[in-house]
């Protein structure tokens, strides 16, 4: 899901510092004078309501400076915790508002996580945070996602006792994935059995400070993952921990054209061990907040209207570089209006809520060949989780009807390789159907998945019919998405 990382403590108390009014987090277990008082015995003691159906969660990104990573998060994460701030309808409709262990542990100011766990009580939301529960041994898991551990769960404890929080609900980092089935770098390959007596012990010791911690678990669904797979790693956990999961969370793999009747067989095996399922609505990679919340709400249709599914639990989450803004609600583009839009207007789910900037969205498209449902229109249906996929290696090409002659600016192209290497691609344009295509650029170099191609055209070209050509590719010749940019 996330990609896994862990600052040290004086990494994060050095960036903290390099914010203008930013207090570096405290890492000591004794409260200063001024910190809030501890939790209630009764806190400590109550378990959180998790009852209503759907329950809604709530996960936008927060700004996190990573080494390496080119997004830091929604811009405006911090204004949903001031008093007036506008989304009082999105927030009485959230049950749980979710944090990022990492940001928690290492990159929240003291101030900055006392406002967020102080405002989620005040608006009646239950506090989760999202956590990797396993203790890398020698030889694997260091690096990898869920191999975070107790230690940095207890830091988690601490800091959200500090700001005079109550922990009330994990949200596990997809332990059997990772530990059970990822096979990359530093992958573990452990049993099934061996991972679940791992996350009940994770869970034991987080209970010792907090004992009515409810404990749920995230779960991705690539192709190694099945719904009898997922069925069997409840039962190892529900053997290993003495009970079930209070809930699992499906990150699903949208690329699976089956992905909505996988979710639907995981809440027929969830519903027959007594275990809420949930999904995470996100809109994937795309490269403005107004195709992330349409993309979203695409999804949201797909499971939950043509599917017939009914998610014990909707989550709604990002970890993408979109959607910027989560404020203010009456904005149609921002991540709380999705959350309203979701109960008093489905019909506007899915649609583009402003200008995308890209003449080819949606337009005809036609390709020298496709691999199953892999078709053209895919690379201009302004969700880079789906693709063309020619079936074959180059040559091979795309072709896209923009319907009428247009200023192009810019075209923007989505890598989709495997492997990576030296390829050559021919961007061509012709301002009528029957009219001689232009060479507007040869495109040669080493490429990667998910890297971004960029022609521009200055001045603007005229074009009405755009065609990529791949020329040479060590893979299968594909694209996630092809963008037009008009010229102003």
């Amino acid at each position: 899901m996330r990609d896994r990382f862990r600052l040290l403590v004086l990494l994060a108390v050095v960036l903290a510092a390099c914010s203008e009014d930013a207090t570096p987090p405290s890492t000591s277990v004794t409260p200063s004078p001024s910190s809030p008082a501890s939790p209630s015995p009764a806190a400590l003691a109550t378990p959180p309501d998790l009852s209503a159906r759907p329950l809604i969660w709530f996960a936008p990104l927060p700004p996190m400076l990573r080494p390496g990573r080119p997004f830091i998060g929604s811009e405006d994460f911090m204004d949903l915790f001031e008093a007036d701030a506008d989304w009082e309808l999105a927030a009485s409709r959230i049950g749980v508002f979710k944090l990022y262990g990492e940001w928690v542990a290492y990159l929240a100011t003291d101030q900055q996580l006392r406002t967020a766990v102080q405002e989620i009580a005040r608006r009646g939301m239950v506090l989760a945070v999202e956590m990797g529960p396993l203790d890398p041994p020698a030889g694997c898991g260091s690096g990898v996602e869920s191999f975070a551990g107790i230690d940095e769960g207890r830091l988690i404890s601490r800091r959200i006792r500090q700001a005079g929080g109550t922990l009330q609900v994990i949200a596990l980092d997809e332990p059997y994935y990772y530990a059970h089935l990822y096979s990359g770098t530093n992958a573990c390959h452990w049993s099934i059995d061996r991972v679940a007596t791992a996350v009940a012990g994770f869970r034991d010791a987080m209970r010792a400070e907090w004992p009515s911690l409810i404990l749920g678990d995230i779960e991705p669904m690539p192709t190694s993952v099945s719904p009898d797979g997922l069925a069997a790693w409840l039962d190892a956990y529900a053997l290993a921990a003495g009970e079930p999961f209070a809930f699992l969370h499906l990150d699903m793999d949208w690329g699976r054209t089956s992905w909505p009747a996988l979710g639907v067989a995981v809440e027929s095996a969830g519903s027959s061990r007594g275990v809420p399922i949930g999904i995470i609505y996100n809109g994937g990679s795309t490269t403005s907040d107004f195709l992330w919340l349409a993309a979203a709400g695409r999804r949201v249709l797909a499971y939950e209207t043509d599917a017939g599914a009914r998610p014990d639990h909707v989550v709604f989450q990002s970890w993408m570089d979109k959607p910027d803004r989560v404020l203010p609600e009456s904005d149609s583009a921002t991540f709380t209006s999705l959350v309203n839009r979701y109960f008093d207007d489905r019909g506007s789910l899915g649609e583009l809520a402003g200008d995308t900037g890209s003449l080819a969205l949606y337009k005809a498209a036609t390709s020298s060949s496709a691999y199953g449902d892999a078709t053209a229109e895919r690379a201009v249906d302004g969700d880079a989780d789906t693709l063309w996929n020619a079936g074959r290696g180059a040559p091979a090409w795309i072709e896209i009807d923009l319907g009428s002659a247009q200023p192009v600016a810019a075209i923007r192209l989505l890598v989709q390789q495997t492997p990576s290497g030296l390829t050559h691609h021919r961007v061509t344009c012709a301002p009528a159907p029957d009219v001689v295509a232009t060479l507007l650029s040869n495109l040669e170099g080493e490429t990667e998945s998910l890297q971004v191609l960029t022609v521009t055209l200055d001045p603007a070209v005229s074009c009405w019919i755009i065609r990529i050509e791949t020329v040479s590719s060590p893979s299968w010749v594909a694209w996630r998405e092809i963008e037009v940019i008009g010229a102003p």
